[in-house]
């Protein structure tokens, strides 16, 4: 094809027939320029297939993972209002008779309230967004900065209900607890197998049975000193525990939402 036009350019130019020639080399840039135009044109358009088709599978993945958080957050939600199930008819108890029923009942109950559980968010789409530099597949803006601002909260979330784990269930009420207890070790070791434990780097430490509260010393409680933190310490790990369940249906709500602006918009 090229030496056909070529071959019609250089009879144009013996002949002398410039004025058609001119007309010929200017009909034949225009060519040139349409055949680029087109060119970038299908290009563009497999770019955009390709960044729609991965914007796509992009959002899909936020919408499982948006699914998967709220089967995260009613699991905290079910165990939040367990611990407030425990913590509150205690409470009513010593408000109404200033004292506690101390039985086997009560003290499975404040081993209960020993509990925690971590709360975990699910980000693994986010984070690959994130990191790759790849947030801005995202072509909605809008929901682009939902999404960013669901997961910034989120986080905050996460780092509340764990610092409250830490630095009061773990560090202040289980040491109380503990001190107004009579303390057991589920099952027994043997001597050999407790020096392999010790000296073993590879087994990890929640593999050790974990200690239990066998009974609350109710000698203990007639103190009255005793008495005032006991029950300040079943308020306080009570709140925490509403203060969670706050946080959770919150999130739930906050969750739920995203899940439906995604949905209308892609």
């Amino acid at each position: 094809m090229i030496k056909f036009f070529r071959k019609i350019r250089y009879n144009l130019m013996e002949t002398g027939k410039t004025g058609k020639y001119l007309k010929y080399a200017i009909g034949e840039i225009v060519l040139v320029v349409i055949g680029i135009l087109i060119a970038l044109q299908i290009n563009n358009w497999n770019s955009n297939r390709i960044q729609n088709k991965k914007e796509a599978l992009y959002i899909t993945n936020i919408k499982r993972d948006l699914n998967e958080q709220l089967k995260t957050i009613e699991s905290q939600i079910d165990y939040e209002r367990n611990i407030n199930k425990v913590a509150s008819p205690i409470i009513t108890n010593y408000k109404t008779n200033q004292s506690f029923k101390v039985d086997s009942l009560f003290t499975v109950n404040i081993g209960i309230l020993t509990g925690r559980r971590t709360f975990v968010k699910n980000t693994p789409t986010y984070t690959e967004l994130i990191s790759s530099g790849n947030i801005d597949i995202i072509s909605n803006n809008i929901i682009k900065d939902e999404i960013i601002k669901y997961y910034q909260e989120l986080e905050r979330v996460e780092l509340v209900i764990n610092k409250n784990n830490n630095l009061y269930t773990d560090t202040v009420f289980i040491p109380e607890m503990m001190g107004l207890s009579e303390i057991q070790i589920k099952g027994e070791f043997k001597t050999e197998e407790l020096k392999y434990f010790i000296q073993s780097e590879s087994i990890p430490l929640v593999d050790l049975n974990e200690p239990i509260l066998k009974e609350i010393t109710k000698s203990q409680l007639k103190d009255p000193e005793k008495t005032l933190k006991f029950i300040n310490s079943l308020n306080f790990r009570n709140f925490i525990a509403k203060l969670h369940l706050y946080l959770m249906d919150n999130q739930k709500k906050y969750t739920e939402q995203l899940l439906e602006k995604i949905e209308s918009e892609y």
